[in-house]
């Protein structure tokens, strides 16, 4: 990128946030603090009304606008396929949200940019299974978690509990929303349990805004809970084998289990997958009966034998 170029960009990410921190154009144009000041001093002196300083970050004084931005067709086309992966996970009205934007910035695409992008939408599909875990409760509560998260404020929900199959009355503080196996989660404070809780989106039944605030300061444990979660999902390998004659059947599949290698042995597969629940993937390799082994580790091994006595103890 060329210095001009990184003055205009810098000058769009200035106006992306009340304040920018130096490492954060450090880190996204990959140049040094030198370099930085000195572009800062050059937008100054072009007239760009920025303030702050390298200890507090930058920002441009507000009233001051820069021209109406100009999408390239390899940014729109990015936007475009975010939009794509982003329809079969999140709710319809955030969806809608996202294809009013994208109207907007084919707007504003040169005219052969705008043939690019829309043949490139025709033929670029994301195919996902159905799932039960969607309903139409995410649809209509998602919009007002977003909110609750973004403006702080306390929600009053019904919350359906998978476990014991009950709907129980909750007062949430919401710190936050992570998305994981296939589903939108709030994580907040409740205060009937009195700690960071974990509630999917989906289980939400009823939800209702309060006018009551909360400071995110006062729950510093947010971001252990989150590590805590993110722990969970720690990758063991595995290896195994699988007979040539069913290596066609699972040429798309094994992705989803983890897939990282393969070497072929005679009419063997030799496989290794990176995989976070064993007993997901036990019940996944047992469907190829007599066409699939383990080798390792052992404690796969023991899970298979225990869920392929289970089988036969239902079958005696």
């Amino acid at each position: 990128m060329n210095r001009i170029d990184r003055l205009s960009a810098i000058m769009v990410q200035l106006q992306s946030k009340k304040r920018i921190p130096l490492v954060e154009i450090e880190d996204r144009f990959e140049i040094g603090r030198r370099t930085v000041f000195r572009d800062i001093r050059a937008l100054i002196e072009a007239g760009v009304p920025i303030g702050g300083d390298a200890a507090q970050g930058y920002f441009i004084v507000e009233g001051y606008h820069l021209p109406p931005v100009v999408f390239d067709k390899q940014e729109a086309a990015a936007l475009l396929l975010g939009g794509k992966l982003l329809a079969p996970r999140s709710d319809k009205k955030t969806v809608q949200a996202f294809e009013e934007a994208l109207m907007k910035i084919k707007a504003v695409l040169r005219y052969s940019d705008k043939d690019y992008l829309q043949t490139l939408e025709e033929k670029v599909s994301v195919l996902q299974r159905n799932s039960a875990n969607h309903d139409d409760f995410q649809d209509q509560f998602f919009p007002d978690v977003q909110q609750a998260v973004a403006e702080h404020l306390v929600v009053d929900m019904e919350y359906f509990s998978n476990y014991n199959e009950t709907v129980s009355n909750r007062q949430v503080a919401p710190l936050g929303l992570i998305y994981y196996n296939d589903n939108w989660h709030l994580i907040g404070y409740c205060f009937l349990r009195e700690q960071i809780r974990d509630f999917r989106t989906t289980r939400i039944r009823n939800l209702e805004l309060t006018p009551r605030t909360f400071d995110p300061k006062d729950y510093p444990n947010y971001d252990d809970f989150i590590e805590e979660q993110r722990s969970r999902f720690v990758l063991e390998e595995v290896t195994v084998e699988l007979h040539s004659s069913i290596i066609k059947y699972i040429v798309d599949s094994k992705y989803q289990y983890g897939f990282v290698s393969e070497i072929k042995k005679g009419e063997w597969s030799e496989m290794k997958f990176m995989i976070p629940d064993p007993y997901y993937f036990a019940r996944w390799m047992m469907m190829y009966g007599k066409y699939g082994r383990i080798v390792a580790p052992s404690s796969l091994k023991k899970i298979a034998k225990t869920l392929s006595q289970e089988i036969f103890d239902q079958y005696q």
